[in-house]
């Protein structure tokens, strides 16, 4: 998984994360431990870009909204970008609804002013 940071409009710093793949229990430690070491640097802007992602396991949905929950609590968001129709009936059947959705990442980047 990638994962770059870039400075973001009003001096905000915004990490994007473009995992591939399957994302699974497994697979989100990977992720968790990013997420927590941002949370630690005091980086709490990401845009998750699921592109490259065939699936999310259910119990991931729900792991990656308490993060957005913590991010929130700082300031900051966790915004997706490129949701695939399968993705989005998954993010659907949990109820996705604390994530704003974007088609492209300069969107997402532009919610962020």
């Amino acid at each position: 998984m990638k994962i770059q940071a870039v400075e973001a409009v009003k001096d905000k710093k915004v990490s994007f994360f473009l995992p591939s793949g399957e994302i699974d229990e497994e697979g989100f430690s990977k992720i968790e431990q990013k997420l927590k070491q941002m949370i630690e640097d005091g980086d709490f802007n990401i845009i998750i870009d699921l592109s490259r992602v065939s699936h999310i396991n259910y119990k991931v949905v729900g792991w990656l909204i308490e993060y957005q929950q913590k991010f929130k609590k700082y300031g900051g968001d966790i915004k997706l970008v490129n949701v695939s129709p399968y993705l989005y009936d998954i993010l659907r059947l949990y109820g996705f609804y604390p994530f704003e959705i974007y088609p492209s990442r300069r969107a997402a980047l532009k919610s962020f002013a």
